[in-house]
């Protein structure tokens, strides 16, 4: 085990152990527990106060979490900050842990900065770890197994069974299917699934016969075989690669002297090149340890990225020219970015942002009107939709700008703002993006001509609909900002 390895390892034992970390409501309430990371690491919970009989703690399932932030990153200790209720001293204790696609949020306190941050680096890790993980694996691990058995009977009735595919899996059968399947696994014929009887029933259910009948034609003894022991070995396995598919995979990442990550790949043409797949993809032991691959290996391995249609080479990294104006391209774009519900209730949130961001939007956008309180606010004009407030959307979207990718992020900004209120809008932009913004032409582009998405990496584009926007200066005189 090398350091790193041992440090992660040592992290989570200590997460394990638990710590006691102040959970913040935005109404100012405050709850003191004691956190702990499950003994098989696959959610977060607390300890529950003894005088609560009734309840049970929330569970916070690694699977579940989209992001964790350290420091004031969030809505919730901005207003809790603005209300006096924690100081400006506190940001080095504090944590947030966004989850459910963004729409819930958990915001904690911890006693100190060195507490704070070994939960922020373990649940990173568990983040991390889990998005690494093939299909197949997950269904092995118990989370998936324990949070189905309500009844904590350590088996599954038929009941519980189709709620963990329909609600967690997202799988719909026919009725006829499912009992065949679940007759099939259920051994000890009691109606009910231990943990490993239920993966029987998913490998039932997930059972290729198109990819069985590929395997017989490439091996030797196919016809022989049930589609229960069918398996492929090396040498099988490595002609396969060489006649069939032309197969290459991923070398490694490197990085060129501009800085810029590229991919290489290499044919498959040793048998210890096929070990490795098998190694990666077969969960069957005795199978890996025999260096054969059987027919659950066989889809994992050709769902695998190297096993794309597409060549990795044009799907990992961005091959296209980038240097051509702006309008050339298509623009992954989000329409109300602020709505997380319905169109005409609920309520504007920053976090609808973040979750646009991270799933590769570039172009977001903002209706913005005027606020009581003499600054603009983001909402769904003529709605129930609740406001939020303009400098919030920007202040904790702006870490997210470019977690996905380096080109520009385009704000559309649907402007029924008063010009007073524009100018707070300008201070506001200016303020948080700094030079990111683009307040003036690029050098590499004529007056005619809109500059190329590679002019504008790391830049924030405003795009206004309706009026330019305008900031005022000390002589009293407007004058254009973009």
């Amino acid at each position: 085990m090398g350091n790193d390895d041992k440090h992660l390892a040592n992290v989570l034992k200590q997460l394990k152990s638990g710590a006691v970390l102040v959970k913040r409501k935005i109404d100012g309430k405050k709850y003191s527990r004691r956190f702990f990371l499950s003994e098989h690491e696959d959610f977060i919970t607390y300890q529950k106060k003894k005088r609560h009989i009734f309840g049970r703690p929330h569970i916070y399932n690694i699977n579940d979490i989209d992001e964790v932030r350290s420091g004031f990153r969030a809505q919730t200790f901005g207003q809790l900050l603005k209300n006096g209720r924690i100081k400006s001293t506190d940001e080095n204790r504090a944590l947030s842990i966004m989850y459910n696609n963004h729409r819930n949020e958990l915001h904690l306190m911890a006693n100190n900065t060195q507490t704070r941050d070994l939960w922020a680096e373990g649940i990173k890790y568990l983040i991390d770890r889990h998005a690494q993980k093939h299909q197949g694996h997950l269904i092995r691990e118990e989370n998936y197994f324990r949070s189905a058995d309500t009844d904590k009977s350590n088996s599954l009735s038929k009941r519980e069974c189709r709620r963990l595919l329909s609600n967690t899996l997202n799988v719909e059968m026919p009725d006829n299917i499912f009992e065949q399947l679940f007759q099939k696994a259920d051994v000890s014929r009691e109606g009910l699934l231990t943990q490993e009887e239920f993966v029987s029933f998913f490998q039932l259910l997930t059972q290729r016969k198109d990819l069985y009948e590929i395997m017989q034609e490439h091996t030797e003894n196919g016809s022989t075989q049930s589609i229960e022991k069918s398996h492929m070995n090396i040498n099988e396995l490595l002609t396969f690669f060489q006649t069939v598919q032309n197969q290459k995979i991923i070398k490694h990442t490197k990085t060129d002297g501009g800085g810029e990550n590229k991919i290489t790949w290499e044919y498959i043409e040793t048998a210890d090149q096929v070990q490795k797949l098998i190694d990666e993809f077969e969960l069957n032991k005795e199978f890996r340890e025999k260096g054969l691959l059987g027919l659950d290996g066989f889809r994992n391995m050709l769902l695998s990225s190297n096993f794309d249609i597409a060549n990795p080479i044009y799907t990992r990294q961005i091959y296209q020219n980038m240097t051509r104006p702006l309008c050339d391209y298509y623009i992954n774009t989000s329409h109300n970015t602020y709505l997380f519900y319905g169109q005409l209730s609920g309520e504007s949130n920053p976090e609808a942002y973040n979750r646009a961001l991270l799933t590769g939007c570039r172009a977001v956008e903002l209706d913005c009107y005027d606020g009581s309180d003499g600054q603009p606010i983001v909402t769904h004009g003529f709605t129930l939709v609740k406001p939020c407030s303009f400098e919030s959307i920007i202040r904790y979207m702006e870490p997210n700008l470019f977690k996905t990718s380096p080109y520009p992020v385009i704000l559309n900004i649907e402007n029924h703002c008063s010009l007073t209120q524009q100018g707070e809008m300008a201070r506001i932009l200016k303020e948080i993006l700094g030079d990111r913004l683009v307040s003036k032409e690029t050098a590499n582009t004529q007056l005619k001509t809109l500059p190329s998405p590679e002019d504008l990496k790391y830049k924030v584009v405003v795009r206004v609909s309706l009026s330019l926007l305008f900031i005022l200066n000390k002589k009293k005189k407007y004058f254009r900002l973009f």
